[in-house]
């Protein structure tokens, strides 16, 4: 297990730890975890959950002090100047704790690492405000996921302070 660099602690709950997963028992927890939230409620199936460029992104999970996988991210490259966030998932109970700071942060440093100038993504509806607390601006609205999950296209420029 690929651990980053540090443990935070969030809202007195125990340390949590960003993993790189590495070893297929922890890309499946991490997929189960990203169909669980974001496929499963809208009876979508297994496999739904990843795309043809997984191979591609830069993966990150959040563990618990009982190596549970409570969040997940995925970033990837657009251009060399623009990296995207896909699928980044929070278990249920676990939400509003501070986990999803945490990966957006991660993934952040990732990006500048790489010299990216620029970070986007399609929030779903429901959770842009969480995404606009971190400087995120909304450009537009997105698709519609399953007819039912809006979403709004956003972005930050990073590194040029643009």
């Amino acid at each position: 297990m690929m651990e980053l660099k540090h443990t935070e602690h969030y809202n007195n709950i125990p340390p949590l730890t960003l993993v790189e997963p590495s070893t297929p028992e922890q890309f499946e927890k991490y997929y189960d975890l990203r169909w669980r939230i974001l496929r499963a409620p809208w009876k979508q199936l297994r496999g739904s959950e990843k795309d043809m460029i997984e191979k591609d992104g830069y993966h990150l999970m959040v563990i618990d002090s009982n190596a549970k996988v409570i969040g997940v991210a995925r970033l990837h490259r657009n251009s060399p100047q623009q990296v995207q966030i896909r699928f980044m998932a929070i278990e249920t109970h676990e939400q509003r704790k501070g986990i999803g700071k945490m990966l957006l942060l991660a993934l952040e440093a990732k990006a500048i690492e790489w010299g990216a100038e620029e970070i986007v993504f399609e929030a779903r509806a429901n959770i842009a405000g969480f995404y606009k607390r971190y400087g995120y601006v909304t450009l537009s609205p997105g698709h519609t996921l399953f007819d039912s999950v809006h979403h709004y296209k956003m972005h930050k420029y990073i590194n040029n302070n643009k």
